[in-house]
Protein backbone atom coordinates (compact mmCIF):
# COMPACT_ATOMS: atom_id res chain seq x y z
CA UNK A 1 0.00 0.00 0.00
CA UNK A 2 1.60 3.30 -0.72
CA UNK A 3 2.28 5.76 1.47
CA UNK A 4 1.09 9.62 1.11
CA UNK A 5 3.69 12.86 1.25
CA UNK A 6 1.44 13.66 3.94
CA UNK A 7 1.57 10.84 5.90
CA UNK A 8 5.33 10.36 5.11
CA UNK A 9 6.70 13.94 6.23
CA UNK A 10 5.90 13.23 10.55
CA UNK A 11 8.32 9.58 9.52
CA UNK A 12 10.93 11.58 8.50
CA UNK A 13 14.06 11.26 10.64
CA UNK A 14 12.30 7.54 12.04
CA UNK A 15 14.15 4.21 11.90
CA UNK A 16 11.68 1.74 10.01
CA UNK A 17 12.35 -2.68 10.21
CA UNK A 18 13.21 -3.65 6.50
CA UNK A 19 12.71 -7.53 6.77
CA UNK A 20 15.34 -9.67 4.54
CA UNK A 21 16.31 -13.36 4.44
CA UNK A 22 19.12 -13.09 6.49
CA UNK A 23 16.96 -10.85 9.34
CA UNK A 24 15.52 -7.94 10.47
CA UNK A 25 17.65 -4.15 9.07
CA UNK A 26 17.38 -0.75 10.37
CA UNK A 27 17.15 1.80 7.96
CA UNK A 28 16.39 5.39 8.95
CA UNK A 29 14.22 7.81 6.25
CA UNK A 30 15.91 11.30 5.71
CA UNK A 31 13.51 12.21 3.05
CA UNK A 32 10.07 12.38 1.72
CA UNK A 33 9.52 14.47 -1.20
CA UNK A 34 6.97 14.67 -3.85
CA UNK A 35 8.26 14.37 -7.47
CA UNK A 36 7.42 16.67 -10.35
CA UNK A 37 4.03 15.19 -12.72
CA UNK A 38 5.47 15.96 -15.95
CA UNK A 39 2.35 15.80 -17.76
CA UNK A 40 1.05 12.81 -15.42
CA UNK A 41 -2.75 12.37 -16.23
CA UNK A 42 -4.81 13.39 -13.13
CA UNK A 43 -6.11 9.89 -12.49
CA UNK A 44 -2.80 9.00 -11.62
CA UNK A 45 -0.93 9.83 -8.06
CA UNK A 46 1.80 12.72 -7.60
CA UNK A 47 4.79 10.54 -7.32
CA UNK A 48 6.38 9.98 -4.42
CA UNK A 49 10.55 9.88 -3.22
CA UNK A 50 11.34 8.08 -0.17
CA UNK A 51 15.12 8.38 0.95
CA UNK A 52 16.70 6.10 3.79
CA UNK A 53 20.04 5.63 5.12
CA UNK A 54 21.66 2.22 6.39
CA UNK A 55 25.01 1.50 8.26
CA UNK A 56 27.31 0.78 5.43
CA UNK A 57 27.64 -2.70 6.77
CA UNK A 58 23.80 -3.30 5.45
CA UNK A 59 24.10 -4.09 1.62
CA UNK A 60 20.26 -4.48 0.20
CA UNK A 61 19.65 -5.24 -3.44
CA UNK A 62 17.12 -3.82 -5.40
CA UNK A 63 14.11 -5.96 -4.28
CA UNK A 64 10.21 -5.95 -2.05
CA UNK A 65 10.56 -6.03 0.87
CA UNK A 66 8.08 -6.13 4.39
CA UNK A 67 8.79 -2.60 5.73
CA UNK A 68 7.41 -2.36 9.26
CA UNK A 69 6.91 0.87 11.47
CA UNK A 70 4.67 1.20 14.37
CA UNK A 71 2.79 3.83 12.96
CA UNK A 72 1.94 2.37 9.29
CA UNK A 73 1.94 -1.36 10.22
CA UNK A 74 3.84 -3.56 7.92
CA UNK A 75 3.59 -2.89 4.16
CA UNK A 76 5.71 -4.20 1.21
CA UNK A 77 8.17 -1.90 -0.58
CA UNK A 78 10.65 -2.06 -3.54
CA UNK A 79 14.07 -0.82 -2.53
CA UNK A 80 16.93 0.61 -4.86
CA UNK A 81 20.37 1.29 -3.89
CA UNK A 82 20.95 4.76 -5.37
CA UNK A 83 24.24 5.77 -3.91
CA UNK A 84 26.76 3.94 -2.67
CA UNK A 85 28.03 4.18 0.93
CA UNK A 86 29.12 7.83 2.34
CA UNK A 87 32.38 8.40 4.03
CA UNK A 88 31.91 8.43 7.76
CA UNK A 89 30.59 11.46 9.15
CA UNK A 90 27.85 11.39 6.42
CA UNK A 91 24.47 11.65 6.58
CA UNK A 92 23.48 8.10 8.51
CA UNK A 93 23.93 9.82 12.04
CA UNK A 94 26.78 9.29 14.78
CA UNK A 95 29.65 9.63 12.37
CA UNK A 96 29.09 6.28 10.57
CA UNK A 97 29.33 5.32 6.66
CA UNK A 98 25.87 4.83 5.02
CA UNK A 99 24.31 3.48 1.78
CA UNK A 100 21.25 5.16 0.48
CA UNK A 101 18.25 3.04 -0.89
CA UNK A 102 15.43 4.95 -2.22
CA UNK A 103 11.44 3.97 -2.39
CA UNK A 104 9.46 5.27 -5.28
CA UNK A 105 5.85 5.52 -4.84
CA UNK A 106 3.99 6.35 -8.68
Amino acid sequence: MPLSYEESLPLVGQHFAVHTQQGPVELRLVEAQERPRRGLPEAFRTPLSLIFTAPSTIVLSQDVYPVEHPHIGTRQWMFVPILPPAPAGGDGGAGQACGYYQVLFA
